[in-house]
């Protein structure tokens, strides 16, 4: 299975970078404010999602823009995505598969009606800010991810929440109003240097120059590793929020939505995020990981083809994946 190809098919007109097979950095350039301002702008540029996101172009679609996010029927009843559902009901809720919209040319997400009600079903922003706050105790544990993260002060699970609020098509514009309230303040990154973080692609670069990382590491970029132990993490978190039982349609479309927005952290990630998710699902490995000092030794310096042979063939073959329009 080492000779697999190694291509994954993006949305029209998305590129991405060739594999490093040694899973080293090749980032050479001197660490100073003039290039990290140049790494936002380049970042931004790369990613047509970041840059709708950072313009503030990014909108909900025109089904949730007419009516209120939730439409109620009754005091027991809402429409769903399935008709009507009674509230007072425990009965497990049916899985019903919701593509990703892609807008702008085929390359950028667009919230849409389904994904409001998933999100909807799932919880909410409660429900949110249950996983990603989970998600931050596990990062802040987890030495190889946490030292990306320059304090553990600042209101990431808040943030991380209402980013993905947003994104699905919640009301309240959440993330826009919490950025446009955040203090325009520098932070300082290693080397004694500041940068303003204000939206994505300024908060990966702080992060690509946390003053956590050791002087070698500062400015190199997420490698395919670290972007699967995040996705463990991420995924584990989501689990132990109780989501998979709240709304098996939520994960099915979420997994998705991740293995989308994790490619501007290394190209080659998406491919891994349905392992990512399994990961969790057995409980020797999240005991091996904690024996071992949270440390996820399995995937730690993997080059490429290595992990390649940790995936099942048929996914790492699956080039239309996470882009799915319907299923069998």
């Amino acid at each position: 299975r080492s000779s697999r190809e190694t291509r994954t098919r993006w949305p029209s007109n998305m590129t991405r970078t060739s594999v490093n097979e040694d899973n080293i950095s090749t980032d050479t350039n001197p660490r100073d404010e003039q290039t990290i301002q140049q790494e936002i702008e380049s970042l931004e540029l790369s990613d047509p999602d970041l840059q709708t996101e950072s313009h503030g172009t990014w909108r909900n679609s025109n089904a949730h823009e007419q009516n209120s996010f939730r439409i109620e029927i009754s005091e027991k009843k809402e429409l769903s995505l399935y008709g009507e559902k009674n509230l007072a009901t425990t009965k497990p809720p049916i899985f019903h598969f919701v593509p990703l919209k892609m807008g702008g040319n085929g390359r950028t997400h667009v919230s849409t009606f389904e994904s409001s009600l998933l999100l909807e079903e799932v919880g909410g922003l409660d429900s949110l800010l249950s996983m990603t706050d989970k998600f931050y105790t596990k990062v802040f544990a987890d030495a190889n991810i946490d030292k990306f993260i320059r304090s553990h002060d600042d209101p990431h699970g808040r943030r991380f929440a209402t980013w993905i609020h947003q994104k699905l098509g919640g009301p309240g514009q959440l993330w826009d109003k919490d950025r446009s309230g955040r203090p325009n303040k520098p932070v300082q990154v290693a080397g004694g240097h500041h940068v303003t973080v204000h939206d994505r692609s300024s908060a990966h670069v702080a992060a690509w120059n946390s003053p956590k990382r050791q002087k070698s590491e500062v400015g190199r970029h997420f490698k395919l590793d670290e972007c699967r132990i995040w996705m463990r993490l991420h995924f584990w978190a989501m689990r132990e929020a109780g989501q998979p039982e709240l709304s098996p349609s939520f994960v099915d479309y979420y997994v998705r939505f991740i293995g989308h927005f994790v490619r501007v952290y290394e190209t080659t990630a998406p491919m891994f995020a349905r392992d990512s998710y399994r990961w969790s699902a057995d409980p020797a490995n999240i005991q091996r990981y904690i024996a071992n000092g949270n440390v996820m030794s399995d995937v730690l310096g993997l080059t490429f083809g290595g992990a390649m042979e940790q995936i099942p063939q048929d996914e790492s073959e699956d080039f239309d994946w996470p882009y799915y329009e319907y299923v069998e």
